[in-house]
């Protein structure tokens, strides 16, 4: 193939990250000797090296509220942190996106709570978020921690009703470190329940946890390895200005007021700011996609393998191992192009499930959790990102051999993200079922029914924009057909619950057409182009991949014929000669100093022995 231009790098590199120069900005935060690999003696050596990061990093970034000013700059800044250390990231991202951005969108700004968002700001006190309850499931829609108005105070009373109830996985267990909470509760007044809620809670200063507050230690976790713990409350104190009240008020004689629209809305309301939170989470998973594709091809283009039939060759010689290699680079572009546009429709407030990517008016279409009703648009981009991003993580390590287990070479640390997010920012199982029965429930608009384009060539795009079209009316239908359409929204919970296989299904469809068009749509500008001729066969691998993994339905409901079938396997394979992965991980602008896999280097032997650069 003929070589790649500097101009054609240049313009994929704006194509994935929004400038001609790539990551050059964002890269620079990271330039500081406490962001260099580091090995550990222990867990609490590790969180404390944690939290020195995010303090030097909230220095370079010029404090909390500067940051979230520029909240896609931020969204960049947190998916480069995911490279360079997954744990600061999980970190940051619930400082910065969860705890501080709440106190600024929800509360009122008065003289109390701007005093804790200073502390916040500065970090003086670090933020965390406590809502998922640890004895049940579906707790996020159900939570049972009590804020009891006590107007002797003024404020609030939290209160723990049992153990099953604590708050689960809190990020708040390293010693003489400030913490803060947002804290979701049921607020309570004389006259009853009013909603879910969140509070601004101090939880521990430098001495330890704060009064009414009790912080039990979990287990250290290899795949979230952060402070994890169970807290409690004990008719534990909050001041009335650390309420983000959002419209809600309570008068001076006792009595709660809110809108009533609003009212109606009350959890999806109090719980905006997971719309960012998911999009910080597909940032990261479509960055450490990024990362691990980069990491597995320089490994495969350096490792010399030796057989009887080819002599000494490297690994990245076999067609095999291109598949895999490949495949893994298909998808951090795919993923990339599918999170920036996710990011791109919810910024302008559209996108696919109505206003803002939601599930429906005041989130009506979740059954199962709240964070499709927040933004259908980017829960979803999540969940498809933490799928892409265990896919090639998984198989970049395996074709890594054992240099892929080793923590050194950062492709587990990025697996174990991807683990992560299967539950972090809403799990992802109940996001789709919640997709897929809006989807049910919702009106079809002017999508027209897919057709397949004249001559129905296995490698014409308009046929693979067909196949992904086709699979997800097909399982639309049958699921209206089962459960009624419109009017099934009265169906018996028996009926819901003996077809989730068909919502899971479903969303999942739907996901992929809109992955598949995110694609398209990006590398669109391109056509004609030495950088459209270089990502092109990268958009055949990913899309016939995709279309592959649905070969069986489409074969057996004549949506695809076999003998189309087998020529797109040929195809796909064919591919492989056409891509110029060199160019295409050139593009990434990868980090590979700052994330210090050995294996991505050819002296690999020697840093290995060094244990490190």
């Amino acid at each position: 193939m003929p070589p790649t231009t500097t101009g054609a790098r240049d313009r994929l590199r704006a194509l994935l990250h929004g400038t001609p120069r790539g990551g050059a900005e964002t890269t620079a935060l990271f330039d500081h000797p406490v962001f260099a690999p580091a090995d550990f003696s222990s867990p609490e050596e590790f969180h404390r090296l944690t939290y020195e990061r995010l303090r030097v990093l909230n220095g370079r970034l010029g404090g909390g509220r500067r940051a979230l000013r520029s909240p896609e700059r931020l969204l960049d800044v947190l998916g480069h942190a995911a490279v360079v250390d997954p744990s600061l990231f999980l970190r940051a991202m619930v400082h910065y996106e969860v705890c501080l951005n709440a106190a600024l969108t929800l509360g009122d700004d008065n003289p109390g709570l701007r005093e804790a968002v200073d502390r916040l700001d500065g970090l003086s006190a670090v933020g965390s978020v406590l809502i998922t309850e640890v004895g049940r499931g579906g707790s996020h829609v159900s939570v049972r921690t009590r804020a009891e108005y006590d107007p002797d105070l003024p404020g609030f009373r939290l209160t723990t009703p049992a153990p099953e109830d604590a708050k689960f996985m809190g990020t708040v267990g390293t010693g003489g470190i400030a913490q803060t909470g947002l804290v979701y509760a049921q607020l309570c007044t004389a006259g009853g329940r009013h909603g879910v809620f969140p509070f601004l809670v101090d939880l521990s200063d430098e001495h330890g946890p704060r009064p009414g507050v009790e912080v039990t230690r979990l287990p250290h976790s290899g795949v979230s390895p952060l402070d994890h713990c169970l807290v409690s409350f004990r008719d534990a104190p909050v001041p009335f200005g650390r309420w983000l009240r959002d419209s809600a008020g309570i008068s001076p004689q006792g009595l709660f007021e809110e809108p009533p629209s609003h009212a109606s809305g009350r959890l999806t309301r109090s719980l905006a700011v997971s719309s960012a939170a998911s999009a910080a989470g597909a940032t990261a998973l479509a960055a450490v996609t990024r990362a691990t594709a980069g990491i597995a091809y320089r490994y495969s283009r350096n490792r010399v393998t030796v057989s009887a039939h080819a002599g000494e060759v490297p690994v990245i010689g076999y067609g095999i191992q291109q598949e895999s290699v490949y495949g893994a680079l298909a998808a951090a572009y795919a993923t990339t192009f599918l999170v920036r546009g996710a990011r791109r429709r919810s910024h302008r407030g559209g996108g696919e499930g109505g206003e803002g990517g939601s599930g429906g008016p005041g989130g009506a279409a979740s059954a199962w959790t709240p964070w499709a009703s927040v933004s259908r648009e980017l829960s979803l981009a999540k969940t498809a990102a933490t799928e892409a991003a265990e896919r090639a993580c998984a198989e970049s390590r395996r074709r890594c051999g054992a240099q892929g287990t080793l923590a050194a070479n950062r492709i587990p640390s990025y697996e174990a993200l991807a683990h992560v997010y299967n539950s972090a920012g809403g799990e992802n199982r109940l996001i789709l079922l919640d997709v897929g029965r809006a989807l049910v429930l919702e009106e079809d608009g002017d999508r027209p029914r897919p057709e397949p384009p004249p001559g129905r060539s296995p490698g014409d795009p308009r046929m693979w924009s067909y196949l992904f079209g086709e699979d997800e009316r097909r399982l639309r239908a049958h699921a209206r057909s089962v459960l009624g359409g419109g009017a099934g929204a009265a169906a018996s919970p028996r009926r819901w619950d003996g077809n989730l296989w068909l919502l899971l299904a479903l969303a999942s469809a739907h996901s992929r057409r809109v992955a598949f068009e995110s694609f398209e749509e990006a590398v669109a500008p391109l056509a004609g182009t030495p950088a459209g001729d270089l990502v092109s066969p990268l958009f055949g691998l990913w899309a016939l991949e995709a279309v592959g993994d649905r070969a069986a339905e489409h074969l057996a409901h004549g949506s695809l014929t076999r003998e189309e079938h087998l020529v797109m396997l040929d195809l796909r394979r064919s591919l492989l000669d056409e891509v110029d992965a060199e160019a295409l991980v050139d593009a990434l602008d990868l980090p590979f100093d700052r994330i210090g896999a050995p294996i991505a280097f050819p002296d690999y032997p020697r840093r290995l022995g060094a244990g490190g650069p």
